[in-house]
Parts: structure tokens; C-alpha cells; sequence
């Protein structure tokens, strides 16, 4: 009763049909057909940033629901199949009452068999009615134990409805899912900057990067990501994340990043930057999906990437209050992109505090007036249960213009609150006209300043005059320079073998490097200052 009233309480604000979303940590499978509606299944991992080598188990989850009403279809007999590639690594069947299907899994390393799937055991309660099934309730969690997320890469996990309803009922034939799950492993690179010495943990999705560097100069970071373009047509995405400490100095005030592959080529959809999900960390989420990967394909084994700081106006954090103690941060990039999902960082708080076990649920209206309403969809444990407090969640393609968004607050634990706690804020996505440039690639040189050169090495104009000039190279970086200031007097006289080489290099005689060699020497000197 509880549920239903409050479900129409919702419904009665929002006049919400069919809901859904997407998070960070599992996937959801297009919908199939069932009765008079549609069924779809989303897969989740708890932690949802488990990483080999690091955990020694994690939970899988498997939610079957109804697309309208994005409700549980309760009493479901599954068959769940997961692979690695194209090995079969586990295939059980399993019988659950409320819809949501919850395995604990034990990775297992070592298996000598051709076939994995043959190294793996099944641990739990057999089901009286459906033969071979083991049951998953709130007092009984099946569990999984071999080679199951024992390695980095992207699992398969195909899941058939048996039956659903009744266990005594079967379907005219299997309802047939699939959906995949990104498995990391990780790896610890080390950043120094003015002799402090970082740890940057980097969750690989794939194989391991490479060279990662940081440049504090211009705060680029850059690495190189293996590819395997043989397999690029079974490659969904390619995916990292890198672990700041809160205390790093380089991205020090910096919130808005963008991504370049090989020099040249911007993913606008490829960051997301999150500071709120961890204690002690500020995460950097990498992905290239197939789509972009075939074009940026190439004929080397590696990808090169940068990370750069992009336009910190668009990063947008706030702080929503709900009644009594208890508040929320959510964080968001506030340009719009039709290749981008709108994607949210979420976090609740009480008393200050990071909080585990919280349950919520939320509505969203778009900007062309569509709504959706997200209560977690379990008759029985009422709001979407986030085991750590917090969450990436996306919401589909973006769309330009404002959204209103309301979050409700409904438990702690096991328990509801004695009311449910409401807020709600609006956000708006803006587009993003400004060019992204590689501050580590030349661009190009204006005509006029090489005009300025010749015509100040012919005695046309004068030294001041020359000096703005490749001011403005260098703050603008088109042309990179490397130099200390070791004297400060700018009324030096310039040497009059830098007037020959600024002459040469505006006639083409010298190249841009040997031109530059004169301009560090005048900032050196101080006679050219940069700032």
C-alpha cells in the first residue's frame, strides 16, 4: 500500500510514462516482446569499480522488468550464461521471487581446462520445483566460484527467461538477453610534480596502457591504450579511469577535460570527470566506443591519447538540501553534444557524511517536455538501493535546453524514513562552440608575424613592436618555447645575429626551430617576457 500510494503520488506531479537509465557498472538489453507489454533485463556489478586482483568477490545482479511500468516481473525461472570472448566461463539455471536476480560471484584463477566453463561450481539452495535451479532470496544468494571476472576485458551475459510468472509455467520459448560488463584490472603509474611524488592508480577495461606522462606545464596527460584491430568488430568499447588524490596539484582547480586521439581527432563523448563518488579521490572515466574507434583505425597497435583541460565554466556542481540532516551533491558537464549522454555524478550524505545503503528515487523531464520516473521498480524494497552511497548515472542522448529534475529520499538500510524526503533542481546543457586545440601541437603561424620578422630585421619597425608580436606567439602557444629568465632587463639590446635569424626564417632559409632558439635566448635575458 505504501508503494502504491506513493507511486501515485508521483505520477499524479509528473504524469510520467515509461522510465529508465542507465549507470555506471552494468548494462540494459533492448526489450523483447512478453504478453500485452515489453520485458528488458539490466545487469549491474557490485562494487561497481571491482577490479581483478584487487577484490576477491563482487555481486552480480539481474533485474528482469517491464518497460512501461518499469516494474519486476516476479516469479522467474533464468538460465544465465556468462563469456569471456567467446568462452563460456559459467551456465546455470536459477529461480528468484521478486525479479531481481542476486549471485555472488568468486573469481577463480588457474583453470588447467580447455574449456572454462568446466572449472566452474555452483554453491546454494536447490529449488523444489524447477529441476537443476538454485534459488535466489533475501536468505539465500547462490553463489558462483572459478573463472568468472578472474581476468580484465568484456564479459557477455546472456540471460534466458525460462519461465516467468509461475515457476510452473514456461514460456512457448526462451525470452533471450544479452548485455555486457567491463571487467578492469589495475595498474599504479607515479606523477611528480615540484618534488611530490603521486600514486595515480589506472583502472584497465582492456589491456593495460602505456607511457602514461604528465605534462604540469600544460597539465596534459597522455598515455597510450593497445588495441587489437582484428577484433575491432566484437570491440564495444575501449575504457580506463585514473584515480587523482584529492590533495594532486595538477588539476588543481581544473574541472572540464576533453579527450584527443592520435593528435588530431575529439571525442566529445569520451570524459567523465567525477568528484564526488570517492572520499579521497577525483576520478577521470575514458571510453572510445566502436564507432569512433573505426575512425581513428590505423595501422599501429596503440591508440595515443590526451587528456586536456577543457572549458571549467561547463562543470557544474551542486548541493541539494533535503529536510532534517540529510543532503545530496550531483556533478555534471553542462555541454551539450548529440553524441553525449546526459550523465550525472550522485552522492547522499548525512550529517555531512558519506552514506551507504541509501535507497531513492527520482523523476526527470527532458527539455522536449518527455518524463520518466525511477522508483527501482521492486514491489517489495521500495527506490534504487546504492550500496556505497553513490553513483554515475546516464540518461540517455542529451538534449540542449533545461531540464527539471526531483530526487526522493525513501531509506537507510533496510529501513524506510518515517517520510520521504523531497528536492528538486533544474540543469541546463548549453552548446559548446569552442574549438579544442592540443596545446602541445604547433598551430599555425599567422602570416603577419612572419611579415613582422622581416620587416623588423630590415629596420621597418621597431623593437617593441617585434617583441608583442612573439608575446603573443607564445601566450596564445603557437610557438613553444623552453626557457629560464635569468636577468630581468628588457632595455638589452637586441644581438644582431637574432635579427639575422628572424630575417632567414621569414624568407624560409631557417626552420621554425632555429628561429626559436633566438627568442629563448631573449627570454632568458628577460628582453622578451612571458608570463
Amino acid at each position: 500500500m505504501k508503494f502504491l500510494i506513493f507511486s501515485i503520488a508521483f505520477l499524479v506531479l509528473f504524469a510520467v510514462p515509461t522510465a529508465f537509465a542507465q549507470h555506471h557498472g552494468g548494462e540494459q538489453a533492448p526489450p523483447v516482446s512478453f504478453g500485452d507489454g515489453e520485458l528488458t533485463i539490466g545487469t549491474t556489478i557490485f562494487p561497481i569499480d571491482y577490479t581483478v586482483g584487487k577484490d576477491s568477490s563482487l555481486d552480480l545482479n539481474i533485474r528482469l522488468f517491464d518497460t512501461a511500468s518499469n516494474m519486476n516481473i516476479e516469479s522467474v525461472t533464468y538460465r544465465v550464461q556468462i563469456l569471456q570472448g567467446t568462452q563460456l566461463v559459467a551456465n546455470q539455471m536459477f529461480y528468484d521471487q521478486d525479479g531481481e536476480l542476486n549471485l555472488k560471484i568468486k573469481p577463480k584463477s588457474g583453470c588447467e581446462e580447455k574449456e572454462l566453463w568446466k572449472c566452474t561450481k555452483y554453491f546454494g539452495e536447490n529449488d523444489p520445483i524447477v529441476p537443476n535451479a538454485l534459488v535466489s532470496s533475501a536468505s539465500s544468494t547462490p553463489v558462483i566460484s572459478g573463472p568468472v571476472f578472474h581476468e580484465s576485458g568484456e564479459y557477455v551475459v546472456k540471460t534466458s527467461i525460462i519461465g516467468a510468472k509461475n515457476p510452473k509455467t514456461q514460456t512457448s520459448e526462451d525470452i533471450e538477453f544479452e548485455t555486457r560488463l567491463f571487467i578492469p584490472s589495475e595498474k599504479i603509474f607515479t606523477v611528480l610534480i615540484n618534488q611530490n611524488e603521486y600514486k595515480i592508480p589506472v583502472k584497465n577495461y582492456q589491456e593495460p596502457i602505456t607511457d602514461m606522462i604528465f605534462d604540469s606545464d600544460t597539465k596534459k596527460l597522455s598515455f597510450e591504450m593497445p588495441i587489437d584491430w582484428n577484433h575491432l568488430e566484437h570491440t564495444h568499447h575501449l575504457k580506463n579511469s585514473f584515480e587523482f588524490p584529492k590533495s594532486f596539484l595538477g588539476f588543481e582547480e581544473v574541472y572540464g577535460f576533453t579527450a584527443i586521439v592520435n593528435d588530431d581527432f575529439v571525442i566529445p563523448n569520451a570524459l567523465h570527470y567525477d568528484t564526488i563518488s570517492k572520499k579521497n579521490s577525483n576520478v577521470i572515466h575514458f571510453m572510445i566506443d566502436q564507432e569512433n574507434l573505426k575512425k581513428v583505425k590505423n595501422n599501429s597497435e596503440s591508440l595515443k591519447i590526451s587528456i586536456l583541460p577543457g572549458n571549467d565554466s561547463t562543470f557544474v556542481k551542486k548541493e541539494i538540501q533535503f529536510d532534517n540532516s540529510f543532503s545530496a551533491l550531483i556533478q555534471y558537464d553542462s555541454v551539450f553534444s548529440q553524441q553525449k549522454e546526459l550523465t550525472l555524478s550522485l552522492a547522499f550524505f548525512e550529517n555531512g557524511e558519506y552514506i551507504e545503503n541509501v535507497r531513492y528515487g527520482y523523476s526527470i523531464t527532458h527539455p522536449n517536455g518527455i518524463k520518466e520516473l525511477n522508483t527501482g521498480g521492486n514491489q517489495n524494497v521500495l527506490g534504487i538501493t546504492l550500496p556505497q552511497g553513490n553513483e554515475i548515472r546516464e540518461f540517455g542522448s542529451s538534449q540542449e535546453g533545461k531540464y527539471k529534475i526531483q530526487l526522493v529520499l525513501i531509506g537507510k538500510d533496510s529501513q524506510d524514513l518515517p517520510s520521504y524526503l523531497y528536492s528538486e533542481f533544474d540543469l541546463e546543457l548549453i552548446e559548446n562552440t569552442e574549438k579544442i586545440q592540443d596545446p602541445t601541437i604547433p598551430k599555425e603561424i599567422p602570416a603577419w608575424v612572419k611579415n613582422n620578422a622581416k620587416w623588423w630585421a630590415e629596420g621597418s619597425i621597431d623593437d617593441g613592436s617585434f617583441v608583442q608580436g612573439i608575446q603573443f606567439l607564445i601566450k596564445e602557444k603557437i610557438m613553444n618555447v623552453h626557457s629560464v629568465v635569468e636577468t630581468g632587463d628588457s632595455s638589452k639590446e637586441i644581438p644582431a645575429w637574432v635579427k639575422n635569424n628572424a630575417k632567414w626564417w621569414a624568407e624560409g632559409s631557417i626552420d621554425e626551430s632555429s628561429f626559436v632558439l633566438g627568442i629563448e635566448f631573449l627570454i632568458k635575458q628577460g628582453i622578451v617576457q612571458v608570463e
